[in-house]
């Protein structure tokens, strides 16, 4: 009888022992509301949101989108604050955020594909690859990603009204490869290795035919044919600065080098 007793005591703690725990849990997993946002609705803590990101305090500003798109993710609003957060992320422009403005961006796009926003979150992540690019005498690898991310905006969004800002950053990309492969060019003429020169300004000819310095690629082109003898290319190359680009600072330049051959 006095076991039975005592078993019914343990029994009876260990109840009284569980009901608390689990009452504890509960209050435990109970979500916290920070105190700035308590009294916001959503549109408020957005407005704020913007506020701070018109006066530049990007991390503030994300504080406050992403309360509004944790609280209300399939809000429009909810959805466009994850495009802010990302915007907060591509605003601060240091490496390590731009890396991860670029993951927020593909975030948008995988969650809401058919947003009327996602032809922006694409050119923005083609747009990060053009903020990490390096100049033209360094390498071009993300100079080739960006060529390579402009394209797929524009081909997914062939209608979109961001279709020529995706055009004129995807020009600037592809000028910067066009440029570097001239600096080569240049290296090469510098050590009068003129085949190399040549075999690089054929390439640039080819391979770019928007490239802003076309004339200085023709004259270059001229130049080292000259010098490996190729005169009648030579004088090709020569005429075409004259004739395509008449007012540039290459055209006399190519001028006096047919005279002298005349």
């Amino acid at each position: 009888m006095k076991r039975f007793r005592d078993t019914l005591a343990v029994l009876a703690v260990v109840a009284v022992f569980g009901a608390g725990c689990h009452h504890s849990a509960r209050r435990a997993s109970a979500p916290v509301v920070d105190p700035q946002f308590a009294n916001l609705t959503k549109e408020q803590a957005f407005a704020k949101g913007e506020d701070f990101f018109a006066r530049r305090r990007y991390q503030r500003a994300r504080q406050f989108y992403q309360y509004v798109y944790e609280s209300f993710p399939n809000d429009p609003l909810g959805r466009r604050s994850l495009l802010r957060i990302a915007d907060t992320y591509y605003e601060q422009r240091d490496a390590v955020n731009l890396v991860e403005a670029q993951y927020k961006y593909r975030d948008f796009i995988n969650r809401y594909p058919s947003s009327d926003r996602a032809d922006y979150a694409m050119l923005q992540i083609a747009m990060v690859s053009y903020q990490q690019m390096e100049r033209p005498d360094r390498d071009q690898a993300k100079t080739r990603e960006a060529v390579e991310k402009f394209n797929d905006v524009i081909r997914a969004y062939p209608r979109s009204p961001l279709r020529a800002e995706a055009e004129k950053r995807l020009q600037d990309a592809i000028d910067r490869l066009a440029r570097h492969e001239h600096i080569v060019a240049h290296y090469y003429m510098k050590r009068r290795s003129w085949p190399s020169a040549v075999q690089r300004l054929n390439y640039l000819i080819d391979t770019y035919p928007k490239y802003d310095d076309r004339a200085g690629a023709f004259f270059d082109l001229a130049t080292s044919l000259d010098q490996l003898g190729r005169k009648p290319e030579a004088k090709l190359y020569y005429e075409r600065v004259v004739s395509e680009f008449p007012q540039s600072d290459y055209a006399s330049r190519a001028k006096k080098r047919l005279d002298t051959k005349a």
